[in-house]
């Protein structure tokens, strides 16, 4: 057998070939070419938008490899289901515990009481391998939360891991049947798991990145490869001139998608297949005589495959940490120090705790099965222990705690109420509703105060919202618009409306975030997301794209369209019930506890206040406000948020925090105390009937 470069004493190669041909240095470039686009997508550089689907690289490797392993170890009569697991351990483990250790203080330090807690998650899911799980419950993969998780990359890892799992044991039973039964068994399942991930693409879109069953194909993908290999399939003995463009062609489909993809691509499902094909290529037909083969065994290349699991684990929290310690976005340049960072301590972890523990003449199966179960048990204990204190605020002085974790504002959801609609009852439990609040997270943002001032008065309502838009006619462009979603949201919209304009409900509140779901023009540049242009850049865009309208079937982003559909609608509404429009809140750009958490964690004290500048929101706003002015109704009336807080303690800004007190629970949602004048305005407004005496 070929030496292998770096190769660790008494381990055998594992990027070889089924059937016995030795070691494929070309699969170590691979994996090169799989690490460097997570990197760089990570690190936020524009061009390598599609990135992410090097995890999916990785995927069809694993797949490709363990099975290879498996399959000649049964045939050999070698294997056991501890050495499986034993050599698993030895890979994974080592690194993996030196980088969550190293979090730990970090996150301490850095954190934000609900981020420490949601690490401390993490900390749990981690050695259980099921941290995928728990990033499905917990968030998205692209989005502005996502980016302060150091430990989200770990979710590849549970479902590798949970594969691992499952594969050796439905192995071993299919090949009873023989090998080509058990090729054939597999392909049904890959079909299945294929089929899957298609079909849950528009539906459940987190279901579909994070678990096992729709990403199994990927695996699969490579388990087939394999199998074909040891049944006796030998791509290899093509044509020299096939294998050429084959090699060609699995290179093009894996960086096509790198540089083509973004986050608002669908994926997994039909776009992952690229990737996917183009890696089983460059394993089926590529060799170091190719010229695929030679583009992945420059020495670059298989320095960076070599390293390419430690480089994985550590970029993410290198880049989550540089985030949280700076209240602004972080420039590119050092983005590509972290990510040569992240390259260098991925070769000292490779050199000094990978190889050492992967090397059989250091550490005996016992040790290494003893030493896997202390370290998870430690990390599992640390974990509950920050979950458990709800990330720990007695770390944080009493007299900051405010200003680091606001009262949070926001309902955590409205139970079904069947018919597209979600239903939370507030006030007085048992008395009928008198008001009614409706929107989306923005009405859910003062939904509590709302809550407690109707508890107050002895006043009883509700908050309803949908799944779609609460405008009629106005949808999220990221369903497709086909005639099923908008019948679907015109009926939620009908049963939303029929709920609010109820008998016994004497006004409406409607608190929208106008500006980002209407009109995400920011001057010149479309930006659905807030700029305050101080450093403060909002980056949760994904979450929040613009929405669309359509007319006769026709899809349309323009204005004009939404901004007729909205007046509709206010007037529609305050024809039927007197209805209170609440106008858009100032956006901060930071997150206001950030930046207090900042200045605290290197030593200084939080700010006196935080503010924007008055003209930024007027500028961002000018289209939404002049919408709002525009719907004219005599039982139409108006908040203005801008008037609470602009031009009111600090000539020319907007404050968001001022006193000790922070107005906001993120950088445009308020918190309770934002929230407490906006709900005062509002209920002035509700008639005198309504109200009760204090």
């Amino acid at each position: 057998m070929t030496a292998v470069p770096g190769q660790i004493p008494g381990e055998k190669p594992t990027a070889h070939h089924p059937g016995g041909r030795g070691y494929r240095p070309e699969v170590d470039g691979l994996r090169a070419v799989a690490v460097l686009p997570v990197i760089l997508f990570h690190a936020g550089i524009g061009a390598f938008g599609g990135g992410y689907v090097g995890v999916d690289v990785f995927f069809v490797i694993s797949g490709y490899l363990i099975t290879s392993i498996i399959l000649e170890e049964r045939m050999s009569g070698r294997f056991t289901l501890a050495g499986f697991y034993e050599r698993r351990a030895r890979r994974i483990l080592p690194a993996l515990f030196l980088v969550m250790l190293f979090c730990i203080p970090l996150a301490w330090w850095w954190m934000l009481p609900g981020e420490l807690e949601n690490f401390g998650q993490s900390l749990v899911a981690v050695p259980l391998f099921v941290s995928n799980v728990l990033f499905w419950r917990t968030s998205g993969y692209f989005g502005g939360a996502a980016e302060f998780k150091p430990l989200l990359h770990t979710w590849s890892l549970g479902i590798e891991e949970q594969y691992y799992v499952v594969f050796p044991l439905l192995l071993a039973f299919l090949l009873r049947f023989g090998l080509k039964r058990t090729i054939a068994a597999i392909a049904m399942i890959a079909g299945g798991s294929f089929a899957l991930s298609v079909f849950l693409t528009t539906r459940q879109p987190l279901v579909n990145f994070f678990l096992l069953p729709p990403r199994a194909w990927e695996l699969l993908a490579g388990s087939l490869l394999a199998s074909g290999g040891v049944a006796g399939v030998d791509f290899m003995r093509a044509k020299r001139s096939w294998r050429e463009a084959a090699g060609l062609a699995g290179l093009a489909l894996i960086l096509l998608p790198v540089f083509l993809y973004d986050e608002n691509t669908r994926f997994p499902g039909l776009t992952a297949l690229p990737p996917i094909l183009g890696t089983m290529l460059i394993l089926a037909f590529t060799s170091p005589e190719t010229l695929t083969g030679r583009l992945l065994t420059l020495k670059p290349m298989l320095w960076v495959g070599l390293i390419s699991y430690s480089a994985y684990l550590w970029h993410q929290p290198l880049f989550a940490y540089a985030r949280l310690m700076t209240p602004g976005h972080l420039p590119v340049w050092l983005y590509l120090v972290l990510a040569t960072a992240s390259l260098i301590l991925a070769w000292l972890s490779w050199r000094y705790v990978e190889a050492p523990f992967r090397n059989r003449g250091n550490f005996s199966r016992r040790a290494i099965f003893t030493w896997s179960a202390i370290g998870s048990l430690f990390f599992i204990a640390v974990g509950a222990g920050l979950a458990f204190t709800k990330g720990a605020p007695s770390r944080i002085a009493a007299a900051d705690l405010p200003l680091i974790a606001p009262t949070k504002s926001m309902i955590e959801g409205c139970p079904d109420a069947g018919g597209g609609i979600f239903v939370c009852n507030l006030g007085v439990p048992g008395k009928a509703p008198s008001v009614a609040l409706v929107g989306d997270s923005h009405a859910y943002a003062i939904g509590p105060t709302l809550d407690a001032e109707l508890k107050r008065r002895g006043l009883a309502g509700i908050l309803v919202h949908t799944a779609c838009h609460p405008v009629p006619g106005i949808f999220d462009s990221r369903e497709p618009l086909d005639a099923g979603y908008r019948a679907r949201c015109a009926a939620a919209n009908r049963a939303m409306e029929a709920r609010v304009t109820a008998p016994g409900i004497d006004a409406v509140i409607v608190a929208i975030r106008w500006t980002m779901r209407l009109y995400p023009m920011d001057g010149a540049v479309d930006l659905p997301w807030f700029d305050n242009e101080e450093g403060g850049i909002e980056d949760d865009a994904p979450y929040r794209r613009n929405l669309t309208i359509t007319a006769d079937g026709a899809a349309s982003d323009a204005a004009a369209p939404k901004a007729q559909a909205v007046r509709a609608y206010l007037e529609q509404l305050a024809a039927k019930k007197p209805t209170i429009v609440v106008y858009p809140v100032p956006e901060a750009g930071w997150l206001p506890a950030r930046l207090n958490m900042v200045a605290i964690g290197r030593g200084g004290r939080a700010p006196e206040t935080i503010s924007t500048a008055h003209d930024r929101f007027l500028a961002r706003n000018r289209a939404a406000i002049a919408t709002l002015d525009a719907a004219a109704a005599p039982a139409l009336h108006r908040v203005k948020p801008e008037a609470i807080f602009c031009d009111t303690r600090l000539k020319g800004r907007c404050v968001i925090q001022a006193d000790g007190t922070l107005y906001y629970f993120d950088d445009d949602h308020v918190s309770a105390a934002g929230a407490k004048p906006i709900v005062h305005r509002a209920l002035a407004f509700i008639p005198q009937r309504s109200k009760t005496v204090p």
